[in-house]
């Protein structure tokens, strides 16, 4: 026992060790963030699945059937023989597209999870040019104008109110539901009703909307223009393309984007729509995303990263205090010591759901300084070095929520503090004389 006071290097093993070991307790707050935040992402999916998903609008887009020639294949050596017609569709996009849209957006909670849910008017607005022969495959034997529609893809339709208004060629048209397109498979269509490819094929759509989270347009325009108002002061601009014009505000948001084909990677016309064409034409979609600011899991997670350089800043503090205090303390009072600070992050995460991140660190930050300042001034029978304990961790915690607040800098700011502290530590230790460890001779901090 005697040598396990004085000897410096055993006494270093046992901190490492107990270091170490406070690895695993660690991996399992870690694993109890990612279950709440697993449980919190099902509730508000199962909320909003109920209300409306995120929504993603594409279209619209004129579709019109066509028959090739039959064609002929060798089946044997100078055999042949006619198959069926072969029969497709093409996909004709507006030459112009301007979409202007209105949301409300509010929270709902279920239990102590929130979501950010939305409602509004879409109005969009365009033109098709009128479909020539040079628009299908060169084959092309039939024209089936009498099958042609127009269709609008809404990916989540649950969110699609009951009026919806769709004039096609000055003429109101009801919209019927499905999108009737293999390749989109939600939303709305009508029949076009025309014998030929002549014709007026403007129109203008207003649609009832809801949805949850997020809200995307595809710009399938030759030239698109798309508005955007909302009164959440917390938006993010997501998608292929910024926002060219934007105002965020306390009382919401404004932005507007304009772009042209040439920023995408599809054409005006398909003449045979597939599954790379599909991704092509979602993948170049933008909007925005409505954020719940300050996410307590995230912060929670990202907190922990710390959590064993600030163990080893607190051993280390009363290695110190042993060392310039004469008072060896027992490695089961360091466990203590650890304890406590593994339960700030329980204590974190549990109150943070009830009373958001910020509320919840202030109190469990001071509630185990507190403690640790108490215990140490018990433990090393002076109140001056308790107090000494808890200013210090009060000051770690503190520094803790800057590095959580200013995420950019977290590295530089870091790496400042363990420099400075490791210059601290070095300077404090420049006198002390190793080999006298554990010996009741006076020491100070001088």
């Amino acid at each position: 026992m005697s040598k396990l006071k004085t000897s410096i290097g055993i006494r270093v093993l046992i901190l490492g060790s107990m270091l170490v070991g406070f690895v695993v307790p660690l991996f399992m707050l870690g694993a109890l963030v990612s279950e709440r935040q697993d449980r919190s992402r099902d509730a508000v999916q199962e909320m909003n699945s109920k209300w409306g998903g995120t929504q993603t609008i594409a279209g619209p887009f004129l579709v019109i059937p066509y028959k090739l020639e039959k064609s002929k294949k060798n089946v044997k050596e100078q055999d042949e023989e006619e198959v069926e017609n072969e029969s497709g569709e093409i996909y004709i996009l507006p030459e112009t597209l301007t979409v202007d849209s209105d949301l409300k957006a509010e929270k709902r909670k279920r239990s102590i999870y929130e979501s950010v849910l939305f409602s509004g008017d879409f109005k969009m607005e365009g033109g098709f040019k009128s479909p020539t022969l040079a628009d299908f495959p060169a084959k092309t034997k039939n024209i089936l104008w009498s099958q042609a529609r127009v269709i609008l893809s809404v990916s989540d339709p649950k969110g699609i109110g009951k009026d919806v208004k769709f004039n096609l060629a000055g003429r109101d048209t009801s919209l019927q539901p499905g999108s009737s397109s293999y390749f989109f498979p939600s939303g709305l269509h009508t029949k076009l009703n025309a014998k030929d490819g002549s014709g007026n094929f403007s129109f203008s759509i207003e649609i009832p909307l809801k949805g949850s989270d997020s809200i995307y347009v595809v710009p399938v325009g030759k030239t698109s223009s798309i508005k955007m108002r909302s009164d959440w002061k917390d938006p993010s601009f997501e998608g292929s393309i910024l926002p060219n014009e934007r105002s965020v505000t306390e009382k919401g948001f404004q932005a507007a984007w304009e772009s042209t084909y040439f920023a995408r990677n599809y054409p005006q016309v398909i003449q045979d729509m597939n599954g790379s064409y599909m991704d092509s034409i979602i993948n170049s979609a933008y909007g925005v995303r409505l954020i719940i600011p300050a996410d307590h899991y995230l912060k929670s997670e990202r907190s922990l990263k710390y959590a064993i350089l600030f163990l080893t800043a607190s051993f280390t503090l009363f290695f110190l205090l042993e060392i310039f205090g004469g008072k060896i303390l027992h490695p089961l009072q360091y466990l203590m010591i650890g304890a406590a600070m593994l339960v700030f992050y329980v204590l974190n995460l549990s109150l943070s759901e009830h009373i958001g991140f910020n509320s919840a660190y202030i109190c469990a930050s001071i509630s185990v300084s507190a403690l640790i300042s108490y215990y140490a001034g018990s433990v090393l029978k002076d109140k001056k070095r308790g107090y000494l304990a808890g200013g210090y961790f009060t000051a770690l915690y503190t520094f803790l929520y800057v590095i959580l607040a200013s995420e950019e800098n977290a590295l530089l700011l870091g790496s400042l503090a363990i420099f400075f502290v490791l210059a601290g530590l070095m300077h404090l230790t420049r006198n002390v004389d190793w080999y006298s460890f554990g010996t009741k001779e006076d020491r100070s901090l001088t």
